[in-house]
């Protein structure tokens, strides 16, 4: 019996699964909370749950992690401070928000010159850089370098810059076109400041994944999923944190189609954080075209056609101050989780909703202190205070302002909660769940509380309230469901996005689909597809989105797991891309032959026959793709596929070759 162990550590939950290689088979699974404080700890009582002895038999680990993308979604990883070398702030002013960069003056320029080709012109003044590096990047945590041209010289200056910096500041520094070779500058700055934000993050979970496995004696090689599905080895993972921002959808799409066999599917995984879509067809995840998007940020990440957004069993249930609902985007930790933990906030939640049974605040949230290292941030006095007095025990809104001195109004510390130092708890979905009795694991009492507080504030009954969540989750679902089909069908909806118009087609046929809607129309978008659900929640929320848009509903045995199933079924590969096109630069040049062979890491090359070039360019792909391969720690004998793709209508446009080396 082969075995593989799946880990799958999400912003709520870590789990882990026994899981049968050739068979399909889940021999055991197991589920915890995830510990921020010291991840470990999560993923110790996960293993706990499952068979030590056939967990010390495990040929292999997959590991997914939804904590890159989190991070993202919640704007909430390290502090990245980025130097542009070869584009002013100009520049950035004109396309920069497209990628992320909102902000030109965030930024740092160094002026130099060079080619589309990469040849220096022009190098930076590096006295400038040395003189005004600790003041440039005195506020920032690590940094990213990005040259306009320097995918096309090795990235000769950023290696240059990235070296002064570090030896100025002993700041961590990533030089993006050591990770990404594409042409645009702001795609590959943005998949570096990234890189360099995610760093932390990542290390942290595979160090805390290591430290696990060396405490129950388990030796089983470990390898993590990648944005695309395929696995990569923890070295090569080390420096590109980036290449797990999709790891957990990634997971998602992997397990849905390992537990169901569905050849089409829509996978739809709600977890604490995020709810996280992906497509699949013909049993393959369809992979995006483009780098993928993920929050305000366009990379160059290769990744799954996959969308992800803040809801989920965590996301804050709040109010406006006109008294307008709000479930999400903002996560907190359920109040009842903090209960169980802490049952000496019970008598202080008591007094709150007796003493003010309503407010315009969230009176009735707490704040626990998050990150361990918070005194090496160099925060101001205030934020210290606040810091060293939730060191003792969690404090409500109004013990916190007590304690800083200042009115409940003038708490300000939204600040901290992005560095991660602080979470706030408060009222979630998961509470709602605990007072209608779907899921009881914790303090059901500090749900009830928090709900009659929150219902009193929005003039509503609590089981209105509770009916109001759950609709809006399973409208919101059926939403993303639906733009995503839209978006992967037409180049349009994918380029633009959706108009208010299309959004209010939306809003009617989920109307129509929960109470009748209009006598005069009848709104159709639906799809053939099966609807896949996992995740914890998943069946309180998917069925309702299923009808609206009149698919099947499929609840696997295993959906609160299926994403630790995903990271244990999914395959080391990697796959290398060449294209072959008609040289037309000197026709006259007999020597320059009339093929032009651009193959990746490689510099251009010339042919007389396209089936020489052909032969070339195969052999070179294989042999890049087995040294990739080998790079993620891959053992065992490789096999290649050869993929051909020629582009011509009336004349020759090109032949693009992919060569992919896996191991079976």
């Amino acid at each position: 019996m082969r075995i593989a162990i799946g880990i799958d550590t999400g912003g709520t939950c870590t789990d882990a699964v026994l899981y049968e290689l050739g068979t399909n088979r889940v021999l055991g699974q197991s589920k915890a909370l995830t510990t921020h404080t010291d991840l470990s700890q999560g993923i110790l009582a996960a293993l706990d749950g499952l068979d030590p002895a056939l967990c010390q038999q495990a040929e292999s680990a997959g590991l997914s992690t939804t904590l890159a993308t989190n991070a993202c979604v919640e704007g909430k990883f390290r502090k990245t401070r980025l130097l542009l070398m070869g584009i002013d702030r100009t520049g950035v002013a004109r396309y920069g928000a497209e990628y992320g960069f909102t902000d030109p003056d965030g930024l740092r320029y160094l002026p130099c010159r060079t080619t589309i080709t990469g040849q220096v012109l022009e190098e930076p003044d590096w006295d400038v850089l040395r003189s005004h590096a600790r003041e440039w990047f005195a506020d920032a945590e690590c940094c990213a370098v990005c040259e306009i041209h320097g995918m096309r010289n090795g990235a000769v200056l950023e290696k240059q810059a990235a070296r002064i910096i570090e030896e100025a500041t002993g700041l961590p520094t990533v030089c993006a076109s050591q990770l990404f070779s594409g042409l645009s500058c702001l795609e590959r700055a943005a998949s570096a400041v990234l890189n360099a934000g995610l760093l932390p993050v990542t290390q942290e979970f595979l160090s805390a994944v290591a430290t696990a496995f060396r405490a129950r004696g388990i030796r089983a090689p470990m390898y993590i999923v990648r944005s695309d599905g395929r696995r990569m080895g923890l070295s090569y993972t080390a420096e590109h944190a980036v290449e797990t921002l999709l790891s957990g959808p990634a997971a998602s799409a992997l397990g849905g189609w390992a537990l169901t066999g569905r050849e089409r599917a829509v996978v739809v995984d709600i977890g604490g954080t995020t709810t996280d879509i992906a497509l699949i067809e013909h049993g393959e995840p369809l992979l995006s075209a483009d780098g993928i998007r993920v929050g305000q940020w366009k990379t160059q990440v290769r990744g799954l056609a996959a969308a992800s957004f803040a809801l989920g069993g965590d996301s804050a249930v709040r109010w406006t101050e006109h008294g307008e609902l709000r479930v999400g985007p903002g996560r907190v930790r359920p109040l009842c989780v903090l209960a169980s933990e802490h049952p000496e906030i019970l008598p202080v939640l008591r007094a709150q909703v007796r003493d003010v049974p309503a407010h315009t605040l969230p009176l009735h949230e707490f704040l626990t202190l998050e990150r361990k290292g918070w005194r090496a941030l160099g925060l101001p006095p205030e934020d210290c205070a606040l810091c060293e007095a939730l060191e003792a025990a969690p404090l409500s809104v109004q013990q916190a302002a007590d304690a800083l001195g200042v009115d409940k109004y003038q708490l300000r510390t939204a600040h901290l909660e992005k560095q991660g130092v602080l979470i706030r708890a408060g009222l979630t979905p998961t509470d709602l769940m605990h007072v209608r009795g779907d899921y009881t694991a914790y303090n059901r009492e500090a749900s009830i509380l928090a709900l009659r507080f929150a219902a009193a504030s929005l003039r509503l009954s609590p089981e209105a309230l509770c009916a109001r969540v759950y609709s809006q989750i399973s409208r919101e679902v059926f939403c993303a469901v639906l733009q995503m089909l839209l978006e992967h069908e037409s180049p349009r909806f994918r380029k633009n996005g959706l108009d208010g118009g299309v959004r209010e087609l939306f809003r009617l046929q989920w109307e129509q689909a929960r109470d009748g809607g209009s006598p005069l129309l009848l709104c159709g978008l639906h799809t053939p597809a099966a609807l896949v659900g996992i995740g914890g929640p998943v069946h309180l929320f998917l069925p309702a989105a299923a009808e609206a848009l009149g698919a099947a509903c499929v609840i696997p045995a295993c959906a609160p797991t299926a994403n630790a199933v995903g990271a244990a079924a999914g395959r080391l590969s990697v796959s290398v891309c060449a294209e072959i096109r008609p040289h037309g630069l000197n026709p006259l040049d007999a020597e320059a032959g009339d093929f032009e062979v651009l193959c990746e890491g490689l510099p251009p090359r010339c042919f007389a026959k396209l089936a020489e070039a052909s032969e070339w360019a195969a052999a070179q792909l294989r042999e890049l793709a087995e040294t990739r391969l080998r790079a993620q720690d891959a053992p065992g004998e490789a096999v290649f596929a050869l993929k051909e793709e020629t582009d011509e209508s009336s004349v020759y446009l090109s032949t693009r070759l992919t060569v992919t080396a896996s191991i079976v």
